[in-house]
């Protein structure tokens, strides 16, 4: 019964000192691991596509692993029977001579290119039992230069991609760990991200040479299941929902599914990423309950990388749904399309969740942000137009010049793509501009209204619209204003500091306009830890000028207004003692 009554934690504590001794070199061996297995993948990619594969071509094959290792390959279908185009068939004798089931697809490329004769003879076998020979010439392709060009071209975007996103992974796993090792969050990512980088591509390409070990399962779940809690617990450890708990235990069985070989794969990726999503509600929750500042921004950061990221992987899985199933009946550009949305996904996972926790350029979410939300909405605006106009131009000049004119009907198709971008891109910009401008824009927007501030509000009124303006745009940890009077110095405004000798106020910015300095303008660093970038500091000295006026003039309005209602008042005075018929003082 006490088994059954305990609960697990609602929060993940800090990682105690011995146990980041021991989770170290865990984590060091799965970098390492990681490492090797993307130079290994590199390495048996390169292979597979220019050794494995021509071999299978030589004698018009084409071969796929299916998920238990074995290899599965498929006749040209113009030189074979109708009935069998398009079926994957098992290679169980070259020649006569046996092939292990268990055969990997180097090992059997060196034996198609090593039988003897230019016809060979293999004995085949379906998934249903039937047994079938075909007897196959053996082809000396000529060299097609431009082929090859495009063979290299898709080979090294896929390789330069897959790269990338292991890239990043293996960086932010490395920089979570290196930065963060008693953060049970940090070490959460880290760990998952160094089990991504192992089997994605081009590892991939590894574990396909090796015929898809138990390893690759467990390493798949193991990061899935780490992914998902580090998720459910960002940024700071806590599970929010509080239901969100029970993933400690309920998320074993779930990445045990998801990794399993002989589920429908896209059952499988619905249900993973779906379970990832799902996860967004509990940040939903948690950016709600807060206030504006950090913990909003690392949200904001991690929010958008891990939507963005998953969006492209799933992407990626429907475009790989609505393929063919046959290799040979499949676009080299669409899989190329597919590898590149699928690496891209996966390399903005984790950059947005690195700079969430590291807290770097937090307050440069917003900006990112919308701008990146505007170039899909201008990229997709124009993907339909190319798509739509595409096959209508087509049409038409094919009913006016004929077929022979495919060629100019996308280029016109492209021509119209491309007017419509530029006109897209600049409404849609636009509209975000207006609609989200960035804090430093309002900066500009704020040297207009400190002219009236100016003349109708006294000088510690404008100083402390001035720091709310400031405090909005590049968020200072702390931020003052002093005032140059006849005798002294005086604060006259201040934002989280109650003296201007603060050791916090390291950015001194003398107020000057045409005239002279009237005081000066201090800052603290940016309240997430990083220096100010040049356009924020730009965007501050603009401001100066306008500011030390609006001072000077307030200041000047404010004595002159002082002075006379001091004489008001002596007068109001004067006149009561002489109505109350007060004697002089001698």
């Amino acid at each position: 019964m006490a088994i059954l009554s305990t609960r697990p934690p609602l929060r993940l504590r800090q990682i105690p000192a011995s146990w980041v001794r021991l989770l170290r070199p865990l984590w060091l061996l799965a970098f390492l691991i990681a490492v090797g297995t993307v130079i290994a993948g590199t390495v048996l990619a390169l292979r597979d596509t220019y050794e494995v594969r021509p071999a299978f071509a030589e004698l018009g094959l084409d071969y796929d692993l299916e998920n238990n290792g074995e290899i599965r390959v498929q006749l040209d279908p113009e030189r074979i029977p109708p009935a069998l185009a398009g079926k994957p068939f098992r290679i169980m004798a070259i020649n006569g001579s046996p092939v292990p089931a268990d055969i990997r697809s180097a090992s059997l490329a060196q034996r198609l290119h090593a039988a003897r004769g230019n016809v060979v003879t293999l004995e085949l076998r379906n998934a249903n039992g039937k047994t079938v020979r075909a007897t196959e010439r053996r082809i000396t392709p000529k060299p097609d230069r431009s082929q090859q060009r495009a063979r290299d071209l898709r080979v090294a975007a896929r390789l330069t991609a897959g790269l990338l996103a292991c890239g990043v992974l293996l960086l932010c796993s490395f920089l979570l760990a290196r930065r963060r090792p008693d953060d049970p969050v940090a070490m959460l990512f880290a760990f998952a991200f160094a089990g991504m980088a192992m089997t994605i591509d081009p590892p991939l390409a590894m574990w396909m040479a090796i015929g898809w070990p138990p390893a690759y399962d467990i390493i798949s779940s193991g990061w899935f299941y780490l992914l998902l809690i580090a998720l459910a617990v960002f940024p700071d450890g806590i599970f929010v929902p509080k239901l969100y708990r029970w993933l400690l235990i309920a998320g074993i069985p779930l990445a045990v599914f998801v990794s399993l070989p002989n589920v429908d794969a896209n059952v499988q990726v619905l249900v993973g990423i779906g379970a990832l999503l799902a996860m967004l509600v509990g940040q939903v929750r948690r950016y709600r309950r807060h206030q504006p500042g950090i913990e909003r921004q690392q949200i904001k950061w991690a929010a958008f990388g891990f939507a963005a990221g998953l969006l492209l992987v799933l992407l990626a899985f429907v475009l790989l749904s609505i393929q063919p199933e046959s290799g040979s009946q499949q676009s080299p550009i669409v899989n190329t399309i597919i590898l590149l949305m699928f690496s891209f996904g996966m390399a903005v996972i984790p950059l947005g969740l690195l700079i969430a926790i590291t807290r770097f350029r937090l307050w440069e979410a917003d900006t990112v942000i919308t701008r990146s939300a505007a170039y899909a909405v201008v990229t997709l605006v124009v993907g339909i137009v190319w798509a739509a106009s595409s096959d209508l131009v087509k049409l038409i000049v094919e009913q006016v010049l004929g077929r022979e004119s495919q060629a100019g009907a996308t280029a016109v198709s492209a021509v119209i793509a491309a007017g419509v971008f530029a006109p897209t891109q600049s409404v849609v910009l636009g509209w975000t501009r207006r609609r989200f401008g960035s804090p430093v824009e309002r900066i500009h927007e704020a040297a207009q209204r400190l002219k009236s501030w100016g003349l109708t509000e006294p000088p510690p009124e404008v100083a402390t619209r001035a720091l709310a303006i400031i405090d909005q745009a590049i968020h200072p940890t702390v931020s003052a204003i002093v005032l140059d009077t006849a005798m002294s110095r005086e604060l006259i405004a201040a934002r989280d500091v109650t003296s201007a000798d603060d050791p916090r106020l390291v950015e001194r910015l003398t107020l000057a306009d045409d005239e002279s300095s009237v005081g000066t303008l201090l800052l603290g660093r940016r309240s997430d830890g990083n220096r100010y970038n040049r356009l924020e500091l730009e965007a501050v000295h603009e401001m100066i000028p306008p500011l030390a006026e609006a001072l000077r003039v307030s200041r000047s309005h404010y004595s002159r207004e002082n002075m006379m209602q001091q004489r008001l008042d002596e007068m109001a005075a004067r006149l009561a003692q002489l109505e109350g018929g007060t004697p002089k003082p001698a």
